[in-house]
């Protein structure tokens, strides 16, 4: 394992997940007590917070290492900038990425940097997660990952 893969299964592992959603469509079951609510005017969905178990890539934390050894690209990296990414995504009730962006603080990074274009890069290509639950069932949901894809 290298130390690039090595710092990044640390630093998923401990991240922070700063919220965690639903999004109701037609599709979507009823959801859970505890699940409160904000409209999404992007995405024109009601969204549910409070999810019971957040997304996961599948196969867990070591898949997650494997795909990031295979599709990080080093090159693509500037450790002269921040290294730690936060990306939020919404992740639907079938485990498709409907929305991935970099984050800095609360807000959502227009102009990403380098490190920030290169994480949002492998993410995107990451394919489909295994949903959130709230109630049991499958739901979208919304949620933060911090990402360390360099060493100064």
């Amino acid at each position: 394992m290298n130390l690039i893969t090595y710092f990044a299964l640390l630093f998923s592992s401990f991240s922070s997940v700063l919220s965690h959603s639903l999004i109701k469509t037609a599709h979507d079951p009823q959801p859970a007590f505890g699940c409160a609510t904000y409209y999404d005017p992007a995405l024109k969905l009601t969204v549910y917070t409070g999810v019971e178990k957040a997304p996961e890539y599948p196969g867990g934390s070591q898949a997650w290492l494997q795909f990031i050894n295979k599709n990080l690209n080093e090159a693509n990296l500037d450790t002269t900038v921040d290294c730690n990414v936060r990306i939020k995504m919404i992740i639907d009730s079938t485990g498709e990425i409907r929305k991935a962006v970099p984050t800095r603080g609360n807000a959502e990074v227009k102009d990403p940097n380098a490190n920030e274009k290169e994480v949002l890069r492998v993410y995107l290509k990451s394919g489909i997660w295994m949903p959130g639950k709230c109630g049991g069932n499958n739901v979208t949901t919304e949620f933060v990952e911090s990402f360390t894809p360099c060493i100064k």
